[in-house]
């Protein structure tokens, strides 16, 4: 996947969890593509124990999404 990932050539943005396993920051950011790295939060973007904070970063995901969204345009 990160292999695919480097390869890419339309703008991308990746979205993980740091309690995430199967999330690796460093990976992330090799491949030269946008990056929303959510502390706390596990693969299904949620905080364990948290509803509230889970919101919260659903809230952040949106928010990153639209701005990337919005800057495809001006590429």
């Amino acid at each position: 996947m990160a292999r695919a990932l480097g390869r890419a050539q339309a703008p991308t943005l990746l979205v993980g969890g740091s309690a995430d396993r199967r999330w690796d920051r460093r990976i992330a950011d090799s491949t030269g593509h946008e990056v929303l790295e959510l502390p706390g939060a596990d693969h299904g973007l949620e905080l364990d124990g948290d509803p509230l904070g889970s919101v919260d970063v659903l809230r952040q995901v949106v928010e990153r999404l639209d701005r990337f969204v919005g800057s495809l345009a001006a590429r």
